[in-house]
């Protein structure tokens, strides 16, 4: 398989940023870590090996990028104004570093996601907010809410970066085109997952706002654990990156 590593400072996340891409053709796959990862967790996890076919044949390349969820929503001594802050930052990272990189190198026009648990809400905030960017979002044992994180402080900027609230008040019709015909979120989770409730509840608000999405649930004992993640990835593949 063919490594590549991409590096950079970004303005926007105040350090150097590490993108992994991993393949030499097809369309891609942007791996977001969980809370405490970074770009080799993809690789950590041995999920190349889960989507080797797909990648040795062409059919997909991952990229596997940097977090700061550690500096941000896990720092306990920020302040939740700042966590969100920094947080926008990251999110134009990626839209306007990581993307343009990212349709470079691919050249081409499909963009799919996924992340896992904390990775899972990355996955799902940037679908809600950006459905022209991806055309595909994989939220894995996702969490959806940012309220834990938040200590009681809450302002526009929270609430514009908390898909359960924002999207219970979706009415853009530009929006909901884009939910219906050019990005799907896909939410898979395991009967035992810790964030089943989770996901339970915000796939039953986006059926109440009528936002097209899938979501499966895998039967016991799947859990929270990157043991199912990596099943879960080539039902992914099989699905969407074997044309």
């Amino acid at each position: 398989m063919n490594y590549e590593y991409h590096s950079w400072y970004s303005e926007r996340c105040g350090k150097e940023m590490g993108v992994l891409r991993i393949g030499h053709w097809g369309p891609a796959l942007i791996y977001f870590p969980t809370c405490g990862g970074d770009h080799s967790e993809f690789e950590r996890y041995v999920m190349q090996e889960d989507a080797r076919a797909w990648i040795e044949a062409g059919k997909v390349q991952i990229f596997s990028v940097d977090a700061i969820n550690h500096l941000t929503w896990y720092n306990p001594n920020l302040h939740p104004a700042d966590k969100v802050r920094w947080a926008q930052g990251y999110e134009g990272y990626v839209i306007d570093e990581v993307l343009p990189l990212v349709h470079n190198i691919t050249q081409n026009d499909f963009v799919g996601c996924f992340g896992a648990s904390w990775g899972g809400y990355t996955v799902a905030n940037f679908w809600a907010k950006h459905p022209d960017k991806f055309n595909l979002a994989v939220s894995m044992s996702g969490v959806y809410s940012i309220g834990s994180m938040l200590n009681g402080y809450y302002d526009t900027e929270c609430y514009f970066n908390n898909p359960p609230h924002f999207l219970q008040d979706m009415s853009d019709p530009h929006y909901y085109d884009l939910y219906r015909n050019n990005s799907l979120l896909w939410m898979m989770c395991g009967e035992n997952d810790i964030c089943k409730k989770d996901n339970d509840e915000f796939s039953g608000l986006l059926n109440w706002k009528d936002i097209p999405h899938w979501y499966d649930v895998w039967p016991s004992p799947c859990d929270h654990h990157e043991y199912w993640w990596k099943k879960m990835l080539p039902v992914v593949l099989d699905k969407f990156y074997s044309w």
